[in-house]
């Protein structure tokens, strides 16, 4: 296997921090041989205890994603990675990739065709989030000015002002261009306005993921999804994902929840955005509590 390694990141440590009990790191496999595009990378990261779980010298894998390192010597974990990677590079790309996911974490992996079966074509979409969203309303909740506001912490007075930007009665009237300049606004709802808008951005980004240069369909896809920062792959964040709460606080019914199910399908596989190991996990969910 021919390939470069680059070191993307590497925390300095911070020893006896307990919110933070890992020393992170991020590396990345180009593959000259291959065009640039999907395959012609492969990100790993993996994760070094702040606090050894043994005292024997030397770093040891305790499991994939998580090494001890004693004493820690990020030159030496670099080392330890480089000579990894050399030895698995002694077989095809196909079968390096393999033994080192089982070291580190690959995370260029993609489940999404696991979901192929449940995929729907644009406008059977759209018509089931019509119908399951028809009616939803947001009297009483934060709306989408409002939202903006509050990202950049408002006062009370432009609170109250920003809510006679948005006239609209109906979802289906929220404006377009607002919808496609505000990609964030998720963050910033209640619980009500949520559910008010997600059927809004989630038309939206069916009909324009292709021309999507303000990346809000990819913003609407992670909206409905657990947030995972980069620094916090392999700790497991899509399987403790309280999806029932997620659903709950939001009221979705049985067909709202299914036509969410069928967006993120739809996004992972037509918009091509991918189906992690943690967003896995979090839509395996998804589905049984669409099958439900």
């Amino acid at each position: 296997m021919n390939y470069e390694l680059v070191w993307h990141y590497a925390d300095d440590p911070a020893h006896g921090i307990e919110s933070e009990p890992y020393i992170h790191f991020w590396f990345m496999l180009r593959f000259p041989d291959l065009p640039p595009g999907k395959g012609h990378t492969a990100n790993f990261v993996f994760n070094v205890l702040q606090r050894p779980e043994s005292t024997r010298q030397g770093i040891s894998v305790l499991r994939r994603g998580f090494l001890d390192a004693v004493p820690f010597s990020k030159s030496k974990v670099q080392e330890f990675v480089e000579a990894s990677v050399a030895f698995a590079a002694t077989k095809s790309r196909d079968e390096a990739l393999a033994i080192l996911n089982e070291q580190f974490i690959y995370d260029d992996l993609d489940f999404s065709n696991e979901f192929a079966d449940d995929l729907l074509e644009a406008d059977k979409l759209l018509a089931l989030i019509h119908d399951a969203f028809d009616g939803v309303d947001r009297q009483g909740g934060i709306t989408l000015h409002q939202a903006l506001v509050i990202d950049d912490y408002g006062t009370q007075e432009e609170l109250e002002a920003a809510e006679a930007y948005d006239t609209e009665d109906r979802w289906q009237n929220v404006p377009e261009s607002d919808i496609s300049k505000n990609i964030s606004i998720f963050n910033f709802l209640d619980p009500i306005g949520f559910r008010y808008y997600l059927p809004a951005y989630m038309s939206w980004s069916i009909k324009n993921y292709t021309d999507d240069e303000s990346d809000c369909s990819f913003f609407t896809f992670m909206a409905v999804l657990p947030t995972v920062a980069p620094r916090d792959v392999g700790l497991g964040i899509g399987n403790a994902f309280d999806l029932d709460n997620f659903i709950n606080e939001r009221g979705f019914t049985s067909a709202q929840i299914d036509a969410i199910y069928r967006f993120i399908c739809f996004m992972a596989i037509k918009a091509e955005f991918g189906m992690s190991e943690d967003y896995y996990a979090a839509t395996k969910k998804w589905r049984i509590a669409a099958e439900n």
